[in-house]
């Protein structure tokens, strides 16, 4: 379960980073880089507490150098993950899968695949009804504009979803799989396969591992 302590202490963050995504799709994605970098600086570091004493800060800055990516990007992935209870480094095992932490939006199956998380629309409504209803969170509804121009918004909502696919299949495998073919697809793999062990699925594990393990170079 998550825990109160927590939900206020990450609400608190989302909350400041989704008014300043409400100003981004206005001012552009330079202003918002800007104002998000300077709420970070308000922000505790919590880095030390022994809650986030498995993720290595040290590790995470190595990784986010070796993928120039910010590493307040890769702080906030480590957040929505202690947030959601999910297991350490498989968010981001999933976000380098997706996009190698680079936002990209682009044409896949006839529709737009966004950002870091690479998440449809449809899925991102999905996520939307998960979070806003069976974890009781205010967040805003996702549009076109939120999920390509603010990763944070995108990850939040993969983070989300990604608690739901294991709190309703309760078993990794199947999650990883539904997460990148689809809850239906991940039937058709299963017929053909008989089981949800698929090359993404055991791939994104495997990145887990070894990000669990230390490894900054995937």
């Amino acid at each position: 379960m998550i825990t109160e302590k927590r939900i206020s202490r990450f609400l608190a963050v989302a909350l400041v980073t989704f008014m300043l995504a409400t100003q981004a799709i206005f001012l552009g994605t330079a202003a918002f880089a800007e104002n998000r970098e300077k709420e970070s600086q308000k922000e505790i570091n919590i880095w030390e507490t022994a809650e986030y004493q498995i993720y290595n800060k040290e590790n995470i800055d190595k990784l986010a150098k070796e993928y120039q990516v910010e590493p307040d990007y890769l702080y906030y992935i480590a957040e929505v993950e202690r947030t959601y209870n999910l297991e350490p480094y498989e968010l981001f095992a999933l976000i380098y899968m997706e996009s190698k932490f680079v936002p990209q939006t682009k044409m896949d199956g006839g529709s737009l695949s966004y950002n870091t998380t690479q998440m449809k629309l449809s899925t991102a409504v999905t996520a939307y009804m998960a979070i806003t209803q069976y974890y009781e969170k205010n967040i805003p509804y996702p549009t076109h504009d939120l999920l390509n121009e603010n990763k944070y918004y995108a990850t939040l909502l993969a983070g989300g979803y990604l608690k739901y696919l294991h709190e309703t299949y309760k078993d990794k495998y199947e999650s990883y799989t539904a997460y990148r073919m689809g809850i239906t697809g991940r039937l058709g793999f299963f017929k053909k396969n008989g089981d949800y062990r698929s090359p993404y699925a055991l791939q994104l594990d495997q990145i887990r591992s070894s990000l669990l393990q230390g490894a900054t170079k995937i």
